[in-house]
């Protein structure tokens, strides 16, 4: 199977949200991501696979620093290589708007997710006390060095 990489558009918003859906508990709105196709600050990369939008990934972009706001990938595609390719991605879009380091937010008790930043090169730098609810603190990383 094919999986392509490009950059969200309007059209892909219904297809982000059903990913977004399947994957998060703390959820965006639709109205959301549609405004994020209009969002100056805002990159999103999609993962397309037989006209099925199966992951994406998205940042801010905040003068030099890019944020990552979400990725997701469908669990049927997981630990095949989305992933990861949806960050290569981001990271080169990044470095391509003049990006010089790129931080999240990620749920404290999220391992996988954590081990895939440092995987990423990622550092664990603080943490935002009840950031996702009572009791759900998150994790702030950084990466410093996109190339």
């Amino acid at each position: 199977m094919i999986v392509h990489y490009r950059l969200m558009e309007s059209r892909d918003v219904p297809g982000v949200f059903k990913v977004d859906q399947a994957c998060f508990s703390h959820n965006w709105t639709q109205d959301s991501y549609q405004a994020e196709t209009n969002n100056i600050l805002s990159n999103y990369i999609v993962a397309e696979a037989e006209g099925e939008i199966i992951g994406f990934g998205g940042f801010w972009q905040v003068i030099d620093e890019a944020h990552i706001t979400n990725i997701a990938v469908v669990a049927d595609y997981r630990q095949t290589g989305v992933g990861q390719n949806i960050m290569n991605a981001m990271l080169a879009r990044a470095l391509e708007q003049g990006c010089v380091a790129m931080t999240l937010e990620v749920r404290g008790d999220n391992q996988p997710a954590i081990n895939f930043y440092l995987k990423n090169q990622f550092t664990r730098e603080g943490r935002r006390k009840d950031y996702y609810g009572p009791g759900m603190d998150a994790i702030i990383m950084w990466r410093y060095g996109l190339e």
